[in-house]
């Protein structure tokens, strides 16, 4: 008897792109090409396919977070750290 391998979030991520690299790379160029910001593009991405958002957390390099943690500040959902004044 073979042992069945569950098929999780990632598994059916990671069977679409080879590495984390890919799917931060492919999220995005698909941002940069409709011109919407990042976190919209990756919500739509597991909306679509029917993931959990959380699953994909370690596929997402650090360039990836940084521009979504940006629009995230942009968006005044998180403080802003900088010491700029939102004006």
């Amino acid at each position: 008897m073979t042992e069945e391998i569950p098929v999780t979030d990632e598994f059916l991520i990671t069977k679409q792109f080879k590495t984390a690299a890919e799917f931060s790379i492919f999220i995005e160029k698909l941002a940069r090409d409709s011109r919407s910001p990042c976190m919209d593009i990756l919500i739509d991405y597991c909306e679509k396919r029917n993931i959990e958002v959380s699953s994909v957390a370690g596929l997402i390099s650090s360039s990836l977070k940084e521009k979504i943690r940006v629009e995230a500040q942009q968006l005044n959902m998180l403080k802003n750290d900088d010491g700029i004044l939102p004006l």
